[in-house]
């Protein structure tokens, strides 16, 4: 797993679940670019994807984040919150670009 300590290492200037998620997708796609993942049968995908793309049907940009995470088996019986369930994609320490404002 990559470590997270949630006070030193999530910039200041992230103030928004919208930021937070950008954040998130942004390095987890930076560490694992190239893992990838069985999503079906005959069906591969990269675990992480970010990226900002121009819509020109309204002159925006506008990012997109996919994240394609393993559950354990354990959270179908399990007491906890869902999100405690996922696995790990890898054990990459988070850059220290990430961590900076």
């Amino acid at each position: 797993m990559t470590a997270l300590n949630i006070a030193t290492d999530i910039p200041s200037q992230i103030d928004t679940l919208e930021k937070l998620a950008a954040w998130l997708g942004l390095a987890l796609f930076n560490i694992n670019s190239t893992l990838v993942v069985i999503e079906g049968v005959g069906y591969t995908e990269r675990a992480c994807q970010a990226g900002n793309y121009w819509v020109a049907a309204d002159g925006k940009t506008r990012m997109v984040v996919r994240l394609s995470l393993e559950v354990s088996p354990d959270q179908s019986s399990g007491p906890n919150k869902n999100w405690t369930y996922i696995q790990p994609l890898s054990s990459t320490a988070l850059p220290a670009a990430f961590k900076a404002n």
